[in-house]
């Protein structure tokens, strides 16, 4: 049977409601999560084994990233996550890539022999064995042994993996040429371009892409890093968006989007009327999108061009950070100011709801990265404060602009005043995460951020004066967080495994529970308790 809209309204507005409805959406989101997670037969077993156990659960985040702090894991897990790279079906180069991740886990001088792996040849043995060697004790010698004359295949390319944790960049270059002369494999002349490029050898670099064999692996995020260093801007044009989608993963795109499409619906209820704002919508996160890749170049121009980068000082720091404030809202305000001439007939709440849009469409292309960077694991928070941000600060500045535009006067400097606000409001707030000096006062990120959801949501008040949707904001607002937090769970439990997803989602979501309160706190509506 239906509900009519009484039920609804009041149905919506109960917290027994949003308990319970919230409770069986998030066990049925974990549910999926850890089935879905179990289908990849291909995940990374080894370091799943590793984190498996108990850990907790402020050191995950480093575990995650590689960053473990010595002696955190013993040594029998870590040769029983190489045993079980080892003995799969992996081609063989790829296990000694896996040997050299697996032992930045592993306790210092911890004692290791490697067992008799049944499916390794003996010259494979001989290098596996020589490998954990070099990596465990810092002894090349029997792998430069193996790398010499009549080597097997892929001595020298372990030889080079080895060698990169001793910085001897010249060393894995010519171990990697030796294995192209003798094998001629397609990974090691990729690993030579990735060298040269981190050693910046441009002109070597470009003598490789006149090559065939090495054309291929000159990818538009590798022409874009050449023709920076160059300042060549057609080339940097030219790759602007391919190299930005380069290696993406796709699940996080669609994460990215139903964040996105979450928020649209609650500036949508926020706006209260769909049909003042509905031609707007795919205009305005466009047009929001297209100002996220026009910053980027902003971006190369100021740390290329005039060579002002995060660098060193507090000072400079603070400014950068001031810097990154200004480019991000001002290109944000100018891609919002073609939809201005069609706003002359609309209300203040439809502006800032069409502003809030154009703030939210720059938030869901920079979601795309970081979405993917994270294995989709920042996405939870990501959708409670970098989402908001950009959609609060940018509406405000929208809607000031609008408004001195087509009334001029004291509106002018208003608008001004915003602008000028919002830059320092996005600025602190960066660097109270980015600037080391700042770190003791992390905690006034936070404050920062408060104040301007405090300003936004009383704006909203401002120029809202009834609100009696049908099925409520607030139970709108809670099941997309609830969907994006199981969503994020889902997806780096396919990459690291349901427990270690748990602990690492978990902690994101205590992360910003602050900001969560603040949002139920100054949603305007009423939520009984029965």
């Amino acid at each position: 049977m239906m509900m009519n809209k009484r039920d609804l309204f009041q149905k919506t507005r109960s917290m027994p409601f949003l308990v319970k409805s919230s409770a069986l959406l998030a066990i049925l989101l974990l549910a999926l999560g850890t089935g879905i997670s179990f289908l990849n037969t291909q995940r990374l077993d080894r370091y799943q084994s590793i984190f498996s156990s108990s850990m907790p659960i402020e050191l995950f985040g480093d575990a995650v990233d590689g960053d473990l702090i010595d002696g955190r894991v013993p040594a029998d897990s870590v040769m029983q996550a190489l045993v079980e790279s080892l003995k799969s079906d992996v081609e063989f180069h790829v296990k000694m890539m896996d040997i050299a991740d697996l032992f930045y886990y592993i306790e210092p001088d911890a004692p290791v022999t490697l067992p008799v792996i049944g499916n390794l040849n003996p010259h494979q043995q001989a290098i596996a064995e020589a490998m954990v060697t070099a990596c465990s004790e810092e002894n090349f010698e029997p792998l430069k042994i193996l790398a010499e004359n009549a080597a097997p295949p892929d001595a020298n390319f372990a030889l080079a993996v080895a060698l990169e944790n001793e910085g001897d960049k010249e060393g894995e270059i010519s171990a990697l040429y030796r294995e192209v002369e003798r094998y001629n494999p397609d990974y090691a002349r990729e690993r030579i371009v990735d060298i040269y490029l981190d050693m910046q050898k441009y002109d070597i670099l470009d003598a490789l892409a006149r090559d065939e064999e090495y054309r291929v692996f000159f990818t538009a995020w590798v022409l874009q890093d050449i023709a920076l260093s160059r300042l060549d801007w057609p080339m940097i044009f030219k790759t602007l968006i391919p190299a930005a989608y380069e290696d993406i993963l796709p699940a996080t795109v669609l994460l990215a989007l139903l964040s996105g499409l979450i928020w649209t619906t609650v500036l949508i209820r926020f706006n209260g009327s769909f049909s003042e704002v509905w031609k707007f919508i795919l205009p305005a996160l466009v047009l929001g999108a297209v100002s996220a890749h026009a910053t980027l170049l902003v971006v190369f121009w100021q740390e290329y061009q005039m060579d002002f980068g995060f660098g060193e000082g507090v000072y400079r720091q603070l400014l950068y950070c001031l810097s990154i404030g200004l480019k991000e809202e001002v290109l944000k305000l100018l891609l919002f100011v073609p939809l201005i001439p069609f706003l002359r007939r609309k209300s203040d709440l439809a502006v800032l709801t069409i502003a809030g849009l154009v703030g939210l469409g720059f938030a869901i292309e920079e979601n795309i990265n970081y979405f993917s960077a994270s294995a989709g694991l920042s996405a939870v928070a990501r959708f409670a404060t970098a989402n908001f941000l950009h959609i609060a600060l940018t509406a405000m500045c929208g809607l000031t602009l609008t408004r001195a535009i087509y009334q001029r006067g004291e509106d002018i400097q208003y608008a001004l005043t915003t602008l000028v606000l919002a830059v320092a409001v996005h600025g602190f707030y960066d660097a109270f995460m980015m600037v080391h000096a700042f770190q003791d006062y992390s905690w006034l990120t936070y404050t920062v951020f408060i104040l301007m959801g405090y300003q936004y949501f009383g704006w909203l008040r401002h120029l809202r004066e009834e609100w009696q949707d049908p099925f409520s904001i607030t139970a709108t607002f809670t099941f997309g967080v609830i969907t994006v937090t199981g969503l994020s769970f889902a997806l780096f439990a396919w990459y690291t495994g349901p427990y270690p997803a748990a602990q690492a989602v978990l902690g994101e979501a205590i992360g910003i529970a602050i900001i969560l309160i603040l949002f139920y706190r100054e949603i305007p509506e009423t939520v009984h308790g029965e």
